[in-house]
C-alpha cells in the first residue's frame, strides 16, 4: 500500500509540473500576438526579478514544509503554531521584499533596460503590482508545504496547475475586453493569483482545522529561521551558479551566442520534471523518517533515477542535434548541437543531486547543502571563464555540466549514502558517458541519431532491469496489468 501510494504522488507530482509547462508555453503566441514583444519582454523581466528576490523569504517556506512533515502525525493544535508562524513570518518578508523590489525594480526596467519611449509611462503605472506579487508567491509557498507534508500531492499539483492556469488565462481574457496594455495585464495576473492562493488556503484551512490565528511562536519562528537561513543561502547561489553562463557569455560572446546557448539550457532544464518531481514526493518521508531508514530511502531512489532518468537523458543526448535541426533549423542547430548534447548529460547528474540534496535538508543539515554551493562559486566562475574562452559555448556547456557532476558526487559523499551497492550504478554512468562521446564524435543524420538514441535507451532500459530492483519490479507490475493476470511472474 505504501509503494502503490508513493508511486501515485510521483506521478501527481511529475504531470503536476508537466501542465505548467505546457500552459505556459501554449500561451506565449497568444501574448506575443496581443501585447507585442516589447510588452512581454517587461513582463518576462519582472517575473526574473521576482525570482531572484524570492529567497528573501530566508527558507521559510521550507522550513515550514520540513517541520510539518515531522510534525505528520501529530494532532492540528501542535500543527497550528508552525503553520501561522511561517503564514505570518513569509507575509512580513513578503511585504518587505516588495518594498525592496519596488525600487529595484524601478532602476531595472526604467533605467538599464531599453525600453520603448511610448510605454515608459505605461510601464511606470503597471509595475506596483507586480511588487505585490512578492509576498502572494511566498504565502502561497507555505500552503503547498502544509499540503505536501501530508502528503496531499494530488490536491497541491491541482491547486497549482490552476493557479498557473488562472495567471496565464484570465489576463488573456481581460486583454481581450480591456486592451492590451500593462495596467490591464500585470493587475489581472496578481488578482487572479490572489483568487487562487486565497482558495489554497480554504483548503489547507479545512484539512488543519482547527487553526488559531494568534498562534504566533517566537521558539517557532527562532527555529524555522535557524533551518531557513541556510536553506535561504542555497536558493541564492543556485540559480547565480545556473544563470550566470549566459551572462558571461553575453559579455565574451555576445548576445547572439546567448540565444544559442539559452535554447538547449531550457531543454535540458526542463527535461528534469522527473527528478524533481521524485525529489518533491520523497521529501517529507525524509524529513520524517530516521536517518538510517532515510539514507536507504535515497539509496534505492538514486538507482531508480540514475536509470529511470537516464532512459530520458541518454536517447535526448543523442537525438538533441536532429531535435535541434527539425525545430529552429539552420546554423542556430549546428551551433547549438554540442551545447545540448553537453548540457543534457549534466542535467542528469544534476537531477540526480536533488536527492541527497533533500535527505540533507530532510534530516536537517541544510548548512551542508548552503557551504557546498559556496565553496563552488570562485572555482565555477574561473573554470566557465577559461573554457568559453578556450572552446566557446561548447566550453560554457562543460562548465556547468561539470559542475553539477562534482556537486552530486560532494552531496552523495556528504549525505552518507555511499555504500557497497553504488556499483550498481556504473553501468548507468558508463552508458550516459558512451552517448556523450558518441554524438560529439561521430556525425549522424535523423536516421542514425533516431537509431543511435533508441539503442542507448535500451541499454539503459536492459541496465535498469537487471541492476535496479525498484524499476523491475514496477516493470512487473506493469505487465501483470497489462496482461491481466495477477500470478504473472518475470524472472531475472
Amino acid at each position: 500500500m505504501a509503494q502503490s501510494k508513493f508511486s501515485t504522488n510521483f506521478l501527481f507530482n511529475v504531470f503536476g509540473s508537466i501542465f505548467p509547462i505546457v500552459v505556459s508555453l501554449g500561451t506565449v503566441p497568444f501574448y506575443l500576438q496581443l501585447i507585442g514583444t516589447d510588452r512581454y519582454g517587461i513582463v518576462a523581466i519582472s517575473w526574473i526579478l521576482l525570482g531572484y528576490l524570492g529567497f528573501l523569504d530566508f527558507g521559510l517556506s521550507r522550513a515550514s514544509a520540513n517541520a510539518l512533515a515531522q510534525l505528520g502525525h501529530a494532532t492540528a493544535r501542535e500543527r497550528s503554531p508552525v503553520l501561522m508562524t511561517a503564514f505570518y513570518s513569509n507575509l512580513a518578508l513578503g511585504a518587505l521584499g516588495g518594498l525592496i523590489l519596488y525600487p529595484i525594480g524601478d532602476m531595472v526596467l526604467l533605467h538599464f533596460v531599453r525600453i520603448p519611449p511610448d510605454l515608459l509611462a505605461e510601464t511606470r503605472h503597471a509595475y506596483p503590482w507586480m511588487a505585490v506579487m512578492l509576498p502572494l508567491g511566498m504565502v502561497n509557498g507555505v500552503a503547498t508545504g502544509a499540503l505536501e507534508s501530508r502528503e496531499r500531492f494530488l490536491l497541491s499539483n491541482m491547486l497549482n496547475s490552476s493557479t498557473t492556469m488562472a495567471g496565464q488565462i484570465i489576463p488573456l481574457i481581460c486583454i481581450h475586453f480591456f486592451g492590451p496594455q500593462l495596467t490591464v495585464v500585470l493587475p489581472s495576473i496578481v488578482l487572479s493569483r490572489l483568487a487562487m492562493i486565497g482558495l489554497a488556503y480554504c483548503v489547507v484551512m479545512v484539512l488543519e482545522w482547527p487553526i488559531r490565528p494568534m498562534d504566533f511562536d517566537v521558539k517557532w519562528l527562532k527555529r524555522l529561521l535557524g533551518y531557513g537561513s541556510w536553506v535561504s543561502i542555497s536558493s541564492l547561489i543556485n540559480p547565480l551558479l545556473d544563470t550566470s553562463n549566459q551572462l558571461i557569455i553575453g559579455a565574451t560572446l555576445g548576445v547572439t551566442s546567448v540565444g544559442q546557448y539559452t535554447v538547449p539550457m531550457n531543454l535540458a532544464m526542463r527535461s528534469q520534471v522527473v527528478a524533481t518531481a521524485l525529489a518533491r514526493t520523497l521529501f517529507p518521508r525524509l524529513s520524517r523518517a530516521g536517518r538510517g531508514e532515510a539514507v536507504d530511502l535515497t539509496r534505492r531512489a538514486t538507482a531508480s533515477l540514475t536509470y529511470g532518468f537516464g532512459m530520458i537523458c541518454a536517447p535526448g543526448i543523442l537525438f538533441s542535434g536532429a531535435f535541434l535541426h527539425m525545430w529552429v533549423g539552420g546554423s542556430f542547430a549546428e551551433v547549438s548541437r554540442p551545447v545540448a548534447e553537453i548540457l543534457m548529460f549534466g542535467a542528469w547528474t544534476n537531477g540526480i543531486a536533488f536527492l541527497p540534496y533533500g535527505l540533507l535538508q530532510g534530516q536537517g543539515r541544510p548548512h551542508i547543502t548552503a557551504k557546498v554551493s559556496m565553496v563552488e562559486i570562485l572555482p565555477f566562475f574561473c573554470v566557465l571563464w577559461v573554457m568559453i574562452k578556450w572552446w566557446g559555448l561548447p566550453g560554457a556547456a562543460a562548465a556547468w555540466t561539470l559542475r553539477v557532476t562534482i556537486n552530486l558526487v560532494a552531496l552523495y559523499l556528504l549525505s552518507d549514502c555511499l555504500s557497497r551497492q553504488t556499483w550498481r550504478l556504473v553501468p548507468g554512468m558508463l552508458i550516459m558517458t558512451g552517448a556523450l562521446i558518441v554524438s560529439l564524435l561521430i556525425p549522424m543524420n535523423l536516421v542514425a541519431s533516431a537509431c543511435a538514441a533508441a539503442m542507448a535507451g535500451l541499454a539503459m532500459a536492459i541496465a535498469a532491469y537487471r541492476l535496479d530492483p525498484g524499476l523491475r519490479d514496477m516493470a512487473h507490475r506493469c505487465v501483470q496489468r497489462a496482461g491481466g493476470n495477477p500470478r504473472l511472474t518475470i524472472t531475472g
